[in-house]
């Protein structure tokens, strides 16, 4: 990414010129083949992936003269957020045939953007922000578009017509709600846009996020239930290939053949046949070339998460679908081949994929396992149910309210079983985990099953391997209850969180623990928790309703215990929208009944900590920055009822509401302080530094944002009063430890 185009060709060139002599060197020798060929791949993927980068590169160039009238064709589905519509896309300019992928904002008013979707209009293309610019790389994208105008356009070729029975199915799935919340759109068509976020939730929390995507473990086990359908029926095996290849063709159809569909039926494929063969090396060999061939045909393969859960869960049925099969075979005689196959793929396919999703998503579903043999025997039949009902909808119109009922029905039955393995403590726990070492953690567990094969056998070794198996899971059980207590720690301190562009602050004392405001970068959350070991949290403050302090709310559902969700007071009855969104994420995650308002005076207690409420005394800016909740944390750390430290946290609280405070004799001299509005121009004046005079001062900013926080004449204010500024983006994580003489100030870097 950091290097010219031309370097990029140069080491496309070295690369393929050395691989090409290996090649020579081992047709010569003709010994240690695997060998040869390991360094013969590596250097012809070094030469792909620097030819990718190249023309990226050329791309880059293009896009910064593309000016007029763009077409714009969704590579993917769109999502929604605060500020609208966005979708990676290939943009072309009319007067040029020179297209280029970009991450594309559309205008509030667009109607869906799904994949396919064909649009004109008018926008300004604009290189990736610092901020964006590798997760654009990993993308293949190389500019940003922010469309003015646009319309939507018609197209008569294949795709346009497969889009066009892709939503037909869509809408009579989704349209009028369904029961199921969007989940059989989700698992037939590969559209989220229905997905209730609750019910994708509950997914994520269960470790079954990939059930609700595109994969080859999910069409694998679509295709296993058919297998075994047709078996038990006693139909010849040619019959069943034909149904299982048939209901392949059919998802790729229902999904409008994507790239990612197009590689889960590839390495379906690969999987089914060795599920058939039921013989180790040969489906190993076969799949490894699947997934070696998917990615020189298109480098950015290596850099997709979804393409690498895709591919380890459809390893782990490669693997280990035949031991699982086997094992449950033996412990449950009497379930049925059906339910047993897409049992044993089920958790075949979260051997490898559970590390990586793990690191990918920042949290551990301890109930993964629980999650799979109650849901695995569900999934099969309720997604060929699904694409079944959704074909014979498409065929026969009439028919489509009674397909879309049995289709919605199953998968709410789905849903169901889902949402109450989530409901239960502790479901799951934030981790903090690099990709490196959850790749090292997976192939470490697949190597050692892979060499250990415990094959049952004897009735002796039977009940030996039985209590094995018991002790595993009990095993299991004690790390998490092991990690869940580790969270508990007595000292008594206040942690600025690095969450990127956001608030994150936990105050914990004697093992408990309270978390104001949450950011809304899910994964950077979780993960800052996660070093901070905290799977319970007592309570949650929002200071009030921006996305970025209270975004990531729901996000925590499922992963860390959470008490009661506490609010302004006049948030509570507020009629805005963004009060709106707050109370229903708050309900979401701990209940209606476990939300509350606080008001001035009101105090929270945490071991040695009291918070005091001190602003607002009632709402004047509908929830905004003006109205943020302002707390004042008096630590009484030896207990004798005297305040050691006094902090003040004043969430996106400004000058103007400082100076009231101030003048309302709320607050003076303190030793920490939260800065207002992550350090804006507004935050405060010279003069108020000089009332406050805090020893030290937390900044919670991301790193290059586009808002240029912390402003400079805040810094110079603070630095002025003698304060010692510490801010997220340059040092991580910021604890401050209270003790009786001073505060210890550690960080993460």
């Amino acid at each position: 990414m950091q290097a010219e185009a031309i370097a990029c060709i140069a080491a496309a060139l070295a690369n393929g010129i050395a691989a090409s002599v290996l090649l020579l060197l081992w047709w010569r020798k003709r010994k240690l083949a695997l060998a040869w060929m390991l360094a013969i791949g590596l250097l012809a993927g070094g030469a792909l992936g620097c030819a990718k980068a190249a023309t990226l590169h050329v791309q880059q160039t293009a896009a910064e003269n593309m000016s007029g009238r763009l077409s714009i064709v969704a590579l993917a589905d769109g999502s929604s957020g605060s500020f609208g519509t966005s979708c990676l896309a290939s943009v072309t300019v009319e007067s040029s045939s020179t297209s280029v992928v970009a991450t594309v904002s559309f205008p509030k008013d667009t109607p869906t953007v799904a994949y396919g979707n064909v649009f004109e209009g008018y926008g300004t293309v604009s290189a990736p922000s610092q901020t964006r610019e590798a997760y654009c790389w990993q993308k293949g994208a190389v500019a940003n578009v922010k469309l003015r105008t646009c319309e939507q356009v018609g197209r008569a070729d294949v795709l346009g017509m497969l889009t066009a029975i892709r939503q037909r199915a869509i809408t009579f799935l989704t349209h009028p709600q369904r029961i199921d919340n969007g989940l059989a759109s989700a698992l037939v068509c590969g559209w989220r846009g229905a997905l209730d976020e609750e019910t994708y939730r509950d997914f994520q929390v269960s470790g079954l996020a990939h059930v609700v995507a595109v994969s080859g473990a999910h069409l694998s086990i679509m295709v296993a239930f058919v297998a075994s359908a047709v078996r038990l029926l006693g139909l010849p095996r040619n019959l069943s290939m034909a149904l299982q290849i048939s209901l392949v063709l059919a998802y790729l159809v229902l999904t409008a053949v994507p790239v990612s569909a197009v590689r889960a039926a590839v390495m379906t494929i690969a999987g089914l046949l060795s599920w058939t063969a039921r013989r180790r090396a040969s489906s190993l060999s076969s799949l490894s070339v699947c997934m070696a061939g998917l990615i020189a045909l298109d480098p950015l393969a290596a850099l997709s998460a979804s393409f690498a859960l895709s591919a380890f869960a459809t390893l782990g049925i490669v693997l280990f679908g035949s031991l699982t099969d086997r094992w449950i075979e033996r412990l449950a005689p009497r379930v049925p081949a059906f339910a047993r196959e897409a049992l044993a793929l089920t958790l075949a396919s979260s051997v490898l994929a559970t590390p990586l999703s793990a690191a990918l998503f920042s949290q551990l579903p301890l109930v993964a396992p629980l999650a799979n043999m109650a849901t695995g025997p569900l999934f099969g039949p309720v997604c060929t149910a699904g694409i079944l009902c959704s074909m014979v909808a498409l065929a026969f119109p009439a028919t489509a309210g009674c397909m879309a009922a049995v289709a919605c029905g199953l998968a709410w039955l789905l849903r169901s079983v889902t949402h109450a393995v989530a409901c239960i403590p502790y479901a799951s726990i934030p981790v903090t985990l690099s990709l490196g070492a959850a790749l090292a953690l997976g192939f470490a567990c697949a190597a050692a099953l892979w060499l250990w094969w415990p094959t049952p056998s004897t009735k002796k070794r039977r009940h030996r391997n039985l209590r094995w198996a018991c002790a595993s899971v009990a095993g299991c059980l004690l790390v998490g209850a092991l990690l869940v207590a580790f969270g508990q720690n007595g000292a008594t301190e206040i942690i600025a969180l690095d969450v990127g562009q956001g608030d994150a602050i936990l105050v914990r004392s004697k093992g408990k623990a309270i978390l104001i405001d949450t950011g809304n970068q899910d994964n950077m959350l979780r993960e800052a928790l996660a070093r901070q070991r905290i799977a319970h949290l007592d309570a949650i403050v929002i200071t009030h309703p921006d996305d970025d302090h209270m975004g990531s709310l729901t996000s925590l559902r499922g992963a860390v215990q959470t008490d009661r969700v506490l609010v302004a007071n006049d948030a509570l009855t507020c009629a805005c929208a963004s009060c709106g969104t707050l109370r229903n994420n708050a309900c979401q995650l701990v209940g209606e009944r476990n939300i509350a308002g606080l008001s001035q005076g009101d105090a929270i207690t945490a071991g040695f900590l009291t918070l005091t409420c001190i602003w607002p005394a009632a709402f004047t800016d509908e929830g905004g920055n003006a109205d943020s909740v302002c707390l004042l944390a008096d630590a009484d750390v030896n207990g004798d009822g005297q305040g050691e430290w006094r902090s003040l946290l004043v969430g996106d609280a400004e000058h103007d509401q400082l100076a009231a405070m101030i003048e309302n004799g709320s607050v003076g001299d303190v030793d920490l302080y939260k800065v207002g509005h992550h350090g804006s121009k507004n935050a405060l004046t010279e003069e108020q530094a000089l009332t406050l005079q805090p020893e030290i001062s937390l900044v919670s900013v991301g790193a290059h944002n586009r808002y240029g926080h912390p402003a400079a004449n805040t810094l110079d204010a603070l630095q002025a009063a003698g304060s010692t500024i510490l801010r997220t983006d340059e040092h991580g994580d910021v604890v401050c430890r209270f003790t009786e003489r001073v505060i210890e100030v550690s960080c993460l870097r």
